[in-house]
């Protein structure tokens, strides 16, 4: 049944990448993965179910496969750079999140309420703060309040990455400078001296 589901995810996650959520059908859908309406809906409750266990999904093979990366790194501040570089990485080659949570008209998710966006960010926040604790306990990072921190180096990630409004400086630095920038200024805003 799990193996059923997980087709079906890999199928409509090919739709809708490709043509939206509000282009999708469960027709169409169902005709990808040559199953009936019937085994979807056996699996899924509707589309919008469907959609919102694929974002579910992806979220968590987006930090599984992340979070297996950082496993061996001790230096905290290697942690944060590297979850920001493999995280630029995995998203260039997995963009179905991006696409969705970069949407703002509505294209993929038009009903994907605030909590399952909050889920993604709270996991995120809490690799930060599990971070910056872990520098602190090894006298790495100076006290601060995690909670906040793991927000602020987020909300820096997020223009960074997926929530970016503006090209900066487009062309005219080469890739990873403004990452650079960014782990610096972080770096000297947390490291113990």
């Amino acid at each position: 049944m799990e193996d059923n589901k997980n087709y079906i995810l890999d199928v409509a996650k090919r739709r809708f990448d490709r043509f939206g959520f509000k282009k999708t059908t469960v027709d169409e859908i169902s005709r990808d993965a040559r199953i009936s309406k019937k085994t979807l809906y056996e699996n899924f409750k509707n589309k919008e179910d469907l959609f919102v266990s694929l974002f579910i999904n992806e979220a968590l093979t987006a930090r599984k496969a992340i979070l297996t990366r950082l496993k061996d790194i001790e230096d905290p501040l290697e942690k944060i750079r590297n979850f920001m570089v493999f995280s630029r990485d995995y998203f260039k080659e997995q963009p179905f999140m991006v696409k969705v949570l970069e949407d703002e008209d509505g294209l993929y998710a038009p009903f994907l309420k605030k909590k399952y966006r909050v889920f993604v960010e709270e996991g995120i926040l809490n690799i930060f703060a599990d971070i910056l604790r872990e520098g602190i306990e090894k006298g790495e990072f100076r006290r601060m309040d995690t909670k906040i921190t793991s927000y602020i180096i987020f909300k820096l990630f997020q223009s960074f990455t997926y929530a970016k409004t503006i090209s900066w400086q487009s062309g005219q630095t080469e890739e990873g400078a403004e990452l650079d920038a960014m782990i610096n200024f972080i770096s000297n805003a947390i490291i113990h001296r």
